[in-house]
């Protein structure tokens, strides 16, 4: 077997071991939702004004969760950035070798 075709068998082999996890993610994530919608108060359900977050509490809670979303979209878009910059190096070095044996 060639290189080439090693190759696209492990890219293969990589996107679909990548595309299974994604979807075990997602039916994690909707088995947890279904969970918690589950603990969601019912209409006869009472609940007292003394119960009910004051209005600044619900302002510090939305800005807590956002600023922990950002966190994660940050961190999430540095990794992609890091990819990328790693991709760039290896198609320029790759790039580079194609070059030289075409000189050749």
């Amino acid at each position: 077997m060639n290189s080439y075709t090693e190759f696209l068998e492990r890219a293969q082999g990589d996107f679909l071991a990548s595309l299974q996890q994604a979807q075990d993610l997602n039916v994690k994530t909707l088995a947890s939702l279904t969970a918690l919608a589950s603990t969601f108060p019912t209409a006869s359900a009472t609940v007292t004004p003394a119960e009910l977050p004051t209005p600044t509490e619900l302002v510090e809670k939305s800005f807590a969760f956002t600023r922990e979303l950002l966190e994660t979209r940050k961190a999430y878009t540095l990794k992609l950035a890091e990819l990328a910059t790693a991709g760039q190096k290896q198609f320029s070095e790759t790039a580079t070798r194609f070059a030289e044996v075409a000189k050749n």
